[in-house]
């Protein structure tokens, strides 16, 4: 085990340990909301399902990690790799699109126009979400079955957990291939991201004046609200953006069959599963009251056996 190995064993852990605190207590508090009214609200329901979908993705991930590292693939042997590279292929693909309508929701929510069309989307944003949500999930659920076909281990080579794959002369296949998951993953998510925030932000300042003028308590705390959503949202793009922006040379490589950088997309997806949470307990009100009320319980009892 060489010592970039050790470093990248040791930095997936540290990312899919904290990322699992945020997306429990993520799950933990809308649980208990659903528990106290029996129904969450439409973005509640997608926050939750990024946060199932994040630690589904850090448990498979670290089970991957300590694998890949350690050597140990003959000794788990095939079906494991068939069901955690699909899983590290389908989930962060779900994660994405639900990022992305996500912010389409808000948007729709935040956005007030008087045009027929808006308004009657307003009205069936709920139906809408739904199914194309359900499309989303099987289609990339379709785009992540080919990987079980490329596992195959060569027992006879020195490296044979880090050349699982089967290496095919097939390039313009596996250029298709590659091109068709970074379009419909993480080209289409990203520009509906950007379209919601950019016009989140558009609606923002151009009513910013008449909210200055007609300015009241709840209407400054509306606004406060709008702009912490907005805050949130290009969060949530940005980091999308610097963990696609680093795997997406790499996603090629694969592509055309130079499998021995797939680790580091592995820590990129980790990466991303930890750091959404922190995003969206910050920038939703819910669970940042809630995070704040946990801070101060155990800032007391702290205190109170301190003394």
């Amino acid at each position: 085990m060489e010592v970039s190995d050790i470093m990248l064993l040791s930095m997936g852990v540290l990312i899919v340990w904290f990322g699992c605190i945020w997306n429990m207590f993520i799950i933990l508090v809308l649980t208990l909301e659903y528990r106290r009214s029996q129904s969450l609200q439409l973005y509640e329901v997608i926050v939750m399902l990024i946060s199932i979908c994040n630690l589904i993705l850090e448990v498979a991930s670290i089970c991957w990690f300590f694998v890949f590292f350690l050597s140990l693939c003959l000794s788990v042997g095939k079906l494991f790799f068939q069901v955690t590279e699909t899983l590290l292929l389908f989930l962060p693909k779900v994660v994405i699109w639900l990022t992305a309508w996500l912010c389409f929701i808000y948007c729709v929510k935040i956005i007030k126009v008087n045009w027929g069309f808006f308004l009657q989307l307003k009205q069936k944003i709920s139906l809408v979400v739904k199914i194309m949500a359900t499309g989303m999930v099987v289609m990339c659920f379709v785009i992540s079955l080919p990987v079980n076909f490329i596992i195959n281990f060569r027992p006879n080579t020195t490296e044979v957990c880090r050349k699982y794959h089967m290496i095919t002369n097939n390039t313009e296949m596996n250029t298709i291939y590659s091109t068709v998951i970074s379009f419909f993953t993480s080209l289409m998510p990203l520009i509906l991201m950007l379209l919601s925030c950019f016009s989140i932000v558009i609606f923002l300042c151009q009513h910013s004046r008449n909210m200055d003028k007609n300015i009241n308590s709840s209407s400054s705390s509306r606004n406060e609200a709008h702009t912490a959503v907005a805050i949130m949202l290009f969060s949530l793009t940005a980091l999308f953006i610097i963990c696609a922006g680093a795997a997406l040379p790499i996603n090629i490589q694969v592509g055309l069959g130079q499998y021995s950088t797939r680790r580091i997309i592995a820590i990129t997806q980790a990466l991303y599963s930890a750091g959404s949470p922190v995003i969206l307990i910050m920038g939703t009100v819910k669970l940042r009251k809630s995070f704040i009320n946990f801070c101060s319980i155990n800032h007391c009892k702290l205190h109170s056996n301190t003394l």
